[in-house]
């Protein structure tokens, strides 16, 4: 594996293309390493970048304590044949960068971390402009980011291809994430509560759009408002707890068949974001 900190040196990815760019701020889990995978399973030449990002961080929350690794990074990257790994200096990286505004921003985790993904466009685009990748990877668990990054390709004719990879659980159903270091075991279990209301949720609505598809939306905020009492019960703290449409971030309307159950809580003082996408129309 090619380690790269410059961005000038960044030329030698040339000359193994087609590119799999991975952007990660790092603390790899078996989420990220799972892209890495994916793209070695598609022949592709995969670059890995670890950056902690300071712009999509807003105040009071985990930019100074944020996780590093990056010697465990290092090694499980070479595990799985990863090509090259990017570590941008922050000076470089940042200077004379222009900060964008990301698409479909002002709901689920924008309307409560205003600039954040702000900050993640702005930094994905710098990434995208430098490598000019054929192709990006990201999480399926991110369910917004990913739907703004596709909106960001195709609005700015970007040849880049999105290439989205499944959420990636632990053995109890709780999604991965570099936040679940902060919990315990103990406190990792209850958390997989989210999965499970989740998957509870997605069983309420099929139901209701096989009896009657016009009290969908009627009966799918009833529904909503249950699960956040039920959440909070169990000493969650929720942000938002969402059934909206898949592609447009909408709350779900009557007869609408592609929607997400989209969940962001504190829990113990973490924030943990999970979703769960369902197709009605295969019901």
């Amino acid at each position: 594996m090619k380690v790269i900190k410059k961005i000038d040196d960044l030329k030698i990815i040339n000359e193994n293309r087609p590119i799999a760019l991975i952007p990660t701020m790092g603390n790899l889990h078996d989420g990220h390493i799972s892209l890495v995978k994916q793209s070695k399973n598609l022949k592709l030449s995969s670059l890995v970048t670890i950056f902690i990002n300071p712009l999509q961080f807003g105040p009071n929350e985990d930019f100074e304590t944020y996780p590093k690794t990056i010697s465990k990074d290092k090694e499980n990257l070479v595990k799985e044949n990863c090509d090259f790994l990017f570590l941008p200096e922050k000076k470089e990286l940042l200077e004379g960068i222009k900060k964008l505004k990301a698409p479909l921003s002002n709901c689920l985790c924008g309307k409560n971390r205003p600039g954040h993904f702000d900050g993640v466009i702005t930094i994905v685009n710098r990434f995208l402009e430098l490598t000019k990748p054929e192709f990006c990877f990201f999480g399926q668990k991110d369910f917004q980011q990913q739907i703004i990054i596709k909106n960001h390709l195709k609005e700015n004719n970007f040849s880049t291809k999105l290439i989205v990879g499944q959420t990636i659980r632990d053995k109890k159903g709780l999604a991965l994430s570099s936040r679940n270091n902060y919990l315990s075991e103990s406190e990792k279990n209850e958390a997989s509560l989210i999965y499970k209301y989740l998957k509870e949720i997605a069983v309420q609505i099929k139901q209701i759009y096989s009896d009657n598809p016009y009290e969908l939306s009627k009966k799918a905020s009833i529904i909503r408002k249950e699960y956040k009492n039920k959440f909070e019960a169990r000493g969650f703290k929720i942000d938002y707890l969402e059934i909206i449409n898949a592609k447009n971030l909408k709350k779900i309307k009557n007869e609408e068949t592609q929607f997400v159950i989209a969940v962001a809580t504190h829990y113990k003082g973490v924030r943990l974001i999970d979703n769960l996408e369902c197709d009605l129309s295969f019901s």
